[in-house]
């Protein structure tokens, strides 16, 4: 019993430390130029899997998941934890088409991009559609930019 349970945890860390190689293959990383105060993100460029979008805030990364719901919707979080924030790993990734937290390992459905929640989620942010594009406000950017000083997210 007890050499079953330490195969487990020895399962489960071994794990932790491989998702963010298999996670990461394939993701699309983007840094979008800033235009009258704000960022777009093409409509275009939206999937059900999420598109990484990068902001610097004064030498501070805050990056954002993008992604294209199961309603055809434009979907904007920040991608930082509620919960686990301000942990260096509280950031998500995707793993089987769904968004699992590197801190904690809760999942989500892509769904739950963009929808205001509390506990372990991907962090809401305002944003609008409009058009052809996704736009997200850089004075909202920098006001949550204090929430990744710590993170460690990837960015390309």
């Amino acid at each position: 019993m007890k050499k079953n349970k330490i195969a487990r945890l020895f399962a489960s860390v071994l794990f932790m430390f491989a998702l963010p190689v298999f996670a990461i293959s394939g993701a699309k990383f983007i840094t979008p130029m800033v235009k009258d105060g704000k960022i777009s993100i093409s409509k275009a460029e939206l999937s059900n899997h999420p598109l990484y979008v990068n902001y610097d805030s004064n030498g501070i990364t805050v990056q954002l998941i993008a992604v294209k719901a199961s309603d055809n919707s434009a979907r904007v979080s920040l991608n930082t934890c509620q919960a686990c924030n301000p942990s260096p790993r509280a950031y998500f990734l995707e793993k089987n088409g769904r968004l699992v937290c590197q801190n904690c390992g809760n999942v989500f459905k892509m769904d739950s991009v963009g929808t205001p929640s509390f506990g372990c989620n991907p962090m809401s942010i305002p944003y609008e559609v409009s058009g052809n594009s996704v736009t997200v406000k850089t004075s909202d950017l920098d006001f949550f930019a204090e929430k990744f000083k710590y993170w460690k997210g990837p960015v390309k």
